[in-house]
């Protein structure tokens, strides 16, 4: 029988909050306690692949610029919000972020990358080279497998059905620069929240911009990308194709 919450909540109570722990949570702009559920045995690892990404952009001053914009959206957290519960439901929207950003930290990139910000339950990347994004996608996907398992061997069946970590993640191209505080400036960031609402969970969305941009690396990882549909794009003075480009496989490893 799952244990409940409760059961497992305390399991996993009184470890020290280290100040890498402190960091991290500062850098993704989580709560205190924000790693409290994830057991111990995987949460070294997912703090050392954060700092990891901590330090690397600290040392790596942002530049504006046009970059590939990366938007990783938790599917149906309007409805598990209403029926996980506030604790298990914050758990949740947690657990993704963290996966989507352990994730980039866990992958070779030969590129520029940037973790823009934690939206709600959403993570928002740039990155300068789409062979890195495709990198990161295919990590995060299958992060988010083992974070599922992990979590099933800790609830219900039912209360599993709902928890469970689906990412619809759209990439689209434009200029982005800052204008203070920590929010990007970009028309393209805009648009893409718009985007991401035409795609399924699991699936690598992209925009016409990015087809083109991206080709020769789709064409050499043999992505046909599928077209979907025309919507018109908030600042834009005509519609915009959107593509599948990838699907990740229920089963995959």
């Amino acid at each position: 029988m799952p244990q409940s919450l409760e059961d497992f909540k305390m399991k996993l109570r009184g470890a020290k909050r280290s100040a890498n722990v402190r960091r991290v949570e500062e850098f993704l702009r989580l709560e205190p306690g924000s790693f409290d559920h994830i057991p111990h045995y995987a949460r070294e690892a997912a703090l050392s692949a954060i700092e990891d990404v901590r330090k690397l952009e600290s040392q790596q001053a942002f530049r504006p610029g046009i970059y590939y914009i990366v938007l990783s959206d938790l599917s149906r957290a309007t409805r598990t919000s209403a029926t996980l519960g506030k604790d298990l439901n914050r758990y949740r929207v947690e657990t993704f972020v963290l996966t989507c950003v352990e994730s980039l930290g866990l992958i070779e990139t030969t590129n520029y990358h940037h973790f823009l910000r934690e939206i709600g339950d959403a993570a928002l990347f740039v990155f300068s080279s789409f062979d890195d994004v495709l990198a990161w996608w295919r990590s995060m996907e299958s992060w988010l497998q083992g974070r599922n398992k992990m979590w099933a061997r800790n609830l219900s069946a039912s209360q599993m059905r709902e928890f469970n970590l689906e990412a619809k993640t759209v990439v689209h191209a434009g200029e982005v620069d800052y204008s203070g505080g920590s929010s990007p400036i970009s028309l393209a960031v805009n648009q893409i929240f718009k985007m991401e609402k035409e795609f399924r969970p699991h699936e690598l969305g992209i925009s016409e911009i990015v087809r083109q941009a991206a080709y020769p690396i789709l064409k050499s990882n043999r992505l046909n990308p599928r077209p979907l549909k025309k919507i018109f794009l908030p600042g834009a003075t005509k519609s915009m194709q959107l593509f599948s480009a990838a699907r990740w496989p229920r089963n995959a490893a």
